[in-house]
């Protein structure tokens, strides 16, 4: 059954109508056309009013001098405006029926100033009189691909199963094109900055319920309501995976999430405990953040912790080996009749053929690649397979590199066609004429429904978080 606070909200990712006031119509790079650019880039379908005193034009839209003066209904505003006259915007909104205003403006209590704590009270104060709801300030507001809203250009136009609260408006984006770049979509994503009215609590409600969300990911700075926070997630971690990023979890952190967006920080252990009470994949930064979502969304869960390495490097092989052992997985060795068969069609001078498996002499033979794959992934005492490429300690750069950089790409058609789930690790190199290729083969995997790591700890880390997640989740269930 639905909330009245989760029915409330639905209406924000699907505005009827959008306005921006306070849009520059002076400098065509200016932060504030940013959210102009996104709803264009995303062909917003409904109307879109523009708002600035000097009137004139952008880009074909008609900029009107005051909200009063536009035609039309207005749904959801964007208020770009200065922070002191936020609350003179809320009541000409009021006036005009808009249901919510998000401001992106900053300005307010996060800069520790007396008068600026007030001026966000009474931006809040005036909201609640006038029935308008408001998400900020200081934020970036809402992405919702499906409905054709996004608070950048860059972000994907395809939906996904992601949902994101931030309360950072720069985490949110950094997390959005990272995780895009590796295959992740989005459902919802909402960037709600100080929370003078819309809090994590109420977002948390209103994605609790949404179908096209099956996964969460929370970046937290601080909570208005703990009871109530606990309690939603409770009801959510039935049905949706959380992942959380509690930010100010450190002396200096604290003192950073106060003046960022005047928030209680709270400590370490207690968010600890709460994440293993209710089976919550707890990571300790964004690059973490990202790397889990990746695995949520392409690795199936695998049977057991028992990993079968396969990659290109002697080196390499025993750094991957330390990492995924380190963290509690299992690299256990070849049978030897299972190296054997291996034997039969691929020469032991120069390949090393354990585990990990190292095929440096081989690795231009693409069908001895698919053999051994088809062979390790069968063994039953292996639960998933690594394949591991470290582009940048080849000795020429260009061709080899790229020839093994797209390998990657052509070993599978999609993930299920080894028996074991698959993951990728593509250390990048930074070397100018081999991005492209790297790139491509970056591209080839997340078309193959791969999950792919920039580094050996970060795929163990991320598979071990996994595994940690579906073990605890057993137990509490």
């Amino acid at each position: 059954m639905k909330t009245a606070s989760q029915h409330d909200l639905e209406f924000l990712f699907e505005p009827g109508s959008i306005a921006l006031v306070g849009i520059t119509t002076a400098e065509a790079g200016h932060w504030t056309r940013t959210f102009l650019d996104g709803l264009l880039e995303f062909e917003f379908d409904r109307p879109l009013y523009l708002v600035n005193p000097k009137g004139g034009e952008i880009q074909g839209h008609k900029v009107y001098t005051s909200l009063k003066d536009v035609p039309g209904n207005i749904d959801y505003v964007i208020g770009l405006v200065n922070a002191r006259i936020a609350p003179q915007l809320v009541e000409e909104c009021a006036q005009k029926g808009v249901r919510a205003v998000h401001f992106c403006t900053s300005g307010f209590s996060e800069t520790g100033d007396e008068q600026r704590m007030k001026l966000e009270s009474e931006l809040a104060e005036v909201g609640r009189k006038k029935g308008v709801r408001i998400i900020g300030p200081n934020c970036m507001g809402i992405y919702c691909p499906e409905s054709r809203v996004s608070f950048s250009p860059a972000f994907p136009k395809e939906s996904g199963p992601v949902g994101v609260i931030s309360q950072s408006g720069g985490n949110s984006i950094y997390m959005v094109r990272q995780a895009a770049l590796r295959g992740v979509r989005f459902s919802k994503v909402i960037s709600y900055g100080n929370a003078c009215d819309i809090d994590e609590n109420d977002l948390l409600e209103c994605l609790a319920h949404d179908a096209d969300t099956r996964i969460l990911a929370l970046y937290i700075e601080g909570i208005k309501d703990g009871r109530r926070f606990r309690r939603i997630l409770e009801e959510i971690t039935r049905t949706k995976t959380v992942v959380l990023l509690k930010g100010g979890t450190t002396e200096g952190g604290a003192r950073a999430v106060a003046g960022h967006t005047a928030a209680l920080a709270g400590s370490r252990a207690t968010w600890d405990s709460l994440c293993k009470q209710l089976g919550i994949i707890q990571v300790s930064n964004i690059e973490e953040m990202v790397d889990v979502l990746v695995t949520l969304s392409f690795l199936p869960v695998p049977g057991g912790r028992n990993a079968m390495l396969f990659g290109i490097g002697g080196g390499a092989s025993v750094l991957i080996a330390d990492e995924f052992e380190r963290r509690g997985l299992r690299v256990p060795g070849l049978p030897k009749e299972i190296m054997a068969q291996i034997q039969e069609f691929t020469p032991i001078a120069g390949n090393i053929l354990r585990n990990p498996v190292d095929y440096s002499q081989a690795m231009m033979n693409p069908d001895g690649i698919r053999r051994t794959l088809d062979i390790v992934s069968a063994w039953e005492g292996t639960d998933f397979v690594v394949v591991f490429i470290r582009t940048g300690q080849f000795v020429h750069h260009g061709v080899v590199p790229a020839r093994v950089a797209s390998w990657a790409a052509m070993l599978f058609a999609k993930q299920g066609d080894l028996p074991k789930p698959v993951a990728m690790v593509l250390e990048p190199s930074v070397v100018p004429q081999e991005a492209e290729a790297i790139w491509a083969g970056i591209s080839g995997c997340v078309a193959a429904g791969l999950p792919v790591y920039f580094s050996f700890a970060a795929a163990a880390n991320a598979v071990n978080l996994l595994l940690t997640h579906a073990e605890n989740r057993s137990t509490i269930g």
